[in-house]
């Protein structure tokens, strides 16, 4: 079964990522025919082709493929949710509306937004309508895969090296900075704001050659050491954030605020490494409990939308024919 990208580390890609792997489902109805069984649990034909002509009834929606291939991805993602929903009760997993909510605000943080979020999803084939089931899922299938690294061992020496190597979102500064060509340029430029610390803004629009920041103050965010240059970086991690300095690099001479120093200590940083190291175990120990979960359960699928491949955990095409002309199952 495909898994959705670590929330340790996720990005913009890892909605679309997620989105590709979950729907929301609505609750089977009693309708005649069935495109498949899930245990107990029977998704309708007429289930399955509502939600097919919901998500492709919005204009943005730019599934892969056929019709065909998009209802055989949508009957998948409504079999996953109860192979989800399933190991979640086995486990006595539940996802609160908070925690829902707090999903969805993360999902549209990552997409730039809840409209590019609402757009990501309808080209993915999610209607609006399905967000919230959606994160429900998703929640559901992140709090499975921590249950069962919990108790996962991680070493001290483990803990060390992973935070040496991410030293640079662990150790970060915010400066600002006004570039300018010469040395004198820059001591008249630091004697004023060492005075007049408000006029720095001002300063870099006039006088700065850094066309990336002048129009923003100088304003260089918050970085780690290896983000500059040597000299630039030994300036500032040295500085008491609020002071101002002058260094000269390859590409001239600065004039530094230095606005603040983060620093993240190794206790406090413990939780992400942890998640981080145990990722690959996770995604593997997750994918082997919803196969599981999926063969305990019995899953069949109507021949004409193709079978349930275990070793991938979607629907696959059968054959053309089989395709559009095989009985549904009995239900």
């Amino acid at each position: 079964m495909k898994l959705p990208a670590s929330p340790v580390r996720a990005r913009a890609g890892a909605v679309l990522a997620a989105l590709a792997v979950l729907v929301g489902a609505s609750a089977c109805d009693t309708s005649p025919g069935a495109a498949a069984l899930v245990g107990d649990d029977r998704i309708s034909t007429d289930a399955l082709q509502r939600a097919v002509n919901v998500a492709l009834a919005n204009p943005k929606a730019r599934p892969d493929g056929t019709r065909a291939d998009f209802t055989r991805t949508e009957l998948g993602r409504l079999i996953s949710n109860r192979v989800i929903a399933a190991a979640a009760a086995a486990r006595h997993v539940t996802a609160t509306e908070n925690e829902i909510d707090t999903q969805l605000q993360s999902f549209a943080q990552q997409a730039g937004g809840m409209q590019q979020l609402i757009q990501a999803a309808a080209q993915g084939g999610v209607p609006q309508s399905e967000l919230r089931s959606f994160a429900r899922y998703y929640v559901l299938q992140q709090k499975i895969g921590d249950a069962l690294v919990a108790n996962a061992p991680v070493s001290q020496a483990q803990l060390q090296q992973a935070y040496q190597q991410n030293a640079d979102q662990y150790d970060q500064v915010h400066a600002a900075h006004i570039l300018v060509a010469d040395k004198a340029r820059a001591d008249s430029i630091l004697a004023t704001v060492r005075r007049h610390p408000s006029q720095f803004a001002t300063l870099a629009a006039k006088y700065s050659t850094d066309t990336g920041s002048k129009d923003n103050g100088g304003d260089l965010g918050f970085a780690g050491r290896g983000q500059f240059v040597p000299e630039f970086s030994r300036a500032i991690f040295a500085a008491k954030p609020g002071s101002f300095v002058e260094v000269h690099t390859q590409f001239g001479w600065h004039v530094i605020h230095v606005i603040e120093h983060k620093r993240t200590t190794l206790a406090e940083a413990t939780p992400d490494l942890k998640a981080s190291i145990l990722q690959n175990t996770r995604n593997r120990l997750l994918g082997e409990a919803l196969a599981a979960q999926a063969k305990r359960l019995g899953i069949h699928v109507n021949p004409r939308y193709g079978r349930w491949d275990a070793r991938q955990g979607k629907v696959v095409p059968i054959s053309t024919k089989d395709d559009v002309s095989s009985p549904s199952p009995a239900a």
